[in-house]
């Protein structure tokens, strides 16, 4: 009996040992695990304040095409520059900073959220785009004929809702919500037209047209007066008059405008047709164009193309598909160019090239055109895009999508509270 008396000693003896143990190490998880709880909590809360600042950001950008112009020209905005805690969102404070970049019509967003127990700090880095006409040297609303043999368009994609007949062309992409005319079986789907897919028919992602703000134009057509040869910048009907105008001042032409041949540095909005006269165009003087830093994606399909004409800067570019990341820029190099019309064309009707003839380089910018845009020339015609002619187009809306959305290591502003 005393033995087994003894045994039942020993095995309490061990078992408050054993609880002696454990009891102390189940308090210290629990500690734990309620704070990893409550960092979890605050984290999470820090994060989400983070994103809520970014939709913060969102409304400010959009909330006029005046804001977003005045963020392009590298203005920051009171509230939105790390000077200002929020505090409307439950759980904690949020920050921000908008700034312009890193590339023509992109701006971003960099926001800082922290708990309401000011422990846990989540940063991010947005960065948006203005969609419309992004990378786009041409956009005709009713389809492009592209036929010629010595038309090229450079640096800027060419776009349409309705049908584009490209034939033998390899550059720049093209983006229809119709068929695109390039092989053997004309326009009929499927119309990818080569391995890589650099033509995209019956694409439904167009990026919207911007809607022009009509009446800035006109009224800065009418405050512009009349042009060197002393023609009115503001016409009421057609109008087939030529003259060089190079002061960066707007034609607003409400109908067509026939045999045009002149230099123009500056708007030219057309609400008719427009038809070029043939034959040479007189142009606003030489100048150096910088290649676009992200004109290399027009130019997958022929690589060897872009590399002689506008990326020759040692070390060779790596080839197009497959082996240049989104961190990929051109190298910077500058074009000599010479053309007719540097700015904004817009033609409400159908636009028609010269045919015959022709200046080598026809427009450095950006085409807009509401009707057919027939540039079926055989002209030596060499037509530009221009991202700072696309940024500066005045609209009555833009249309802003997120490019990128990274983790950040900012830190809560040291002089905010």
């Amino acid at each position: 009996m005393k033995n087994k008396n003894g045994q039942v000693l020993v095995g309490v003896i061990v078992l408050l040992a054993i609880l002696a143990i454990l009891i102390p190490a189940m308090v210290k998880y629990v500690e734990y695990e309620t704070k990893w709880s409550t960092k979890e909590s605050e984290n999470s809360n820090a994060f989400q304040l983070a994103e809520g600042a970014v939709d913060r950001g969102f409304q400010k950008m959009a909330e006029s095409t005046t804001t977003w112009k005045n963020l392009m020209a590298g203005q920051t905005f009171a509230g939105y520059r790390f000077d200002t805690s929020y505090t409307d969102l439950s759980g904690g404070s949020y920050t921000m900073l908008i700034t312009s970049g890193p590339l023509e019509q992109q701006a971003t967003v960099y926001t800082v959220g922290r708990d309401k127990n000011n422990r846990e700090t989540r940063a991010l880095k947005v960065v948006f785009a203005n969609a419309s006409l992004t990378d786009v040297s041409i956009a005709a609303a009713s389809g492009v004929t592209m036929n010629g043999n010595n038309i090229e368009v450079e640096w800027g994609a060419v776009t349409s809702p309705a049908a584009i007949s490209i034939l033998t062309k390899l550059h720049p992409s093209f983006w229809s919500a119709a068929g695109i005319d390039k092989d053997s079986n004309g326009n009929a789907p499927p119309n990818n037209d080569a391995s890589n897919w650099w033509w995209h028919s019956y694409y439904t992602g167009l990026p919207p047209t911007p809607t022009i703000d009509f009446e800035a134009y006109k009224s800065s057509a009418i405050a512009a007066g009349n042009d060197p040869c002393g023609n009115a910048y503001y016409q009421p009907g057609n109008f087939s008059g030529n003259c060089n105008s190079l002061n960066g001042k707007t034609y607003y032409i409400v109908g067509n405008r026939t045999d045009f041949r002149s230099a123009i540095t500056g708007s030219m909005i057309i609400l008719g047709n427009l038809d070029f006269k043939n034959g040479s165009q007189d142009t606003v003087g030489a100048y150096n164009a910088t290649v676009p830093p992200l004109a290399w994606k027009q130019y997958c399909n022929d690589w060897a193309y872009y590399r002689a004409e506008f990326d020759n800067t040692p070390p060779a570019s790596p080839a197009c598909f497959g082996n240049i990341g989104n961190s990929y820029r051109s190298s910077g190099d500058v074009v000599s160019i010479d053309p007719a019309i540097h700015g904004l064309l817009y033609v409400g009707g159908n636009l028609s090239l010269p045919n015959g003839g022709g200046s080598d380089d026809l427009l450095h910018g950006v085409i807009i055109v509401n009707g057919v845009a027939n540039i079926n020339t055989n002209s030596n015609c060499k037509i530009y895009y221009d991202p700072s002619i696309a940024s500066n187009i005045l609209a009555t809306s833009i249309s802003l999508s997120r490019v990128s959305w990274a983790d950040a290591t900012t830190a809560w502003p040291s002089a905010l509270p």
